[in-house]
């Protein structure tokens, strides 16, 4: 099923995942949310975001993944060489004890 916020021109198999695993230091966690509620509503408008979501790890409230969604690379790199992504990456270093950002590519399986 197609999303309706992917760009005409990108498919299912030009799909980019961004995560960001991060352990928010538990003095900072109500900062850290009022921060990426505010950035990631922003993010979410941005050209070529498919979806933007913070994860809550069962068990350690203190351990959050960010998933980010971007219908191609080229909307991600614009993404994170702007504004938005200074801003929430400027937040998880101070707010956070650790982060680790990986970027993955998808693959589309076909039945």
């Amino acid at each position: 099923m197609e999303n309706s916020r992917f760009s005409s021109t990108s498919s299912r198999s030009d799909l980019l995942v961004s995560s960001t695993q991060i352990t928010v230091q538990p003095e900072n966690r109500k900062e850290f949310f009022q921060t990426v509620t505010e950035i990631s509503n922003k993010i979410r408008d941005e050209e070529g975001c498919v979806s933007f979501r913070l994860f809550e790890e069962a068990g350690n409230e203190n351990s959050l993944m960010l998933v980010g969604e971007w219908d191609n690379k080229t909307h991600w790199e614009i993404h994170s060489a702007g504004e938005n992504f200074a801003i929430l990456h400027g937040s998880v270093q101070v707010l956070s004890i650790r982060s680790k950002i990986g970027h993955k590519l998808l693959s589309v399986l076909e039945d």
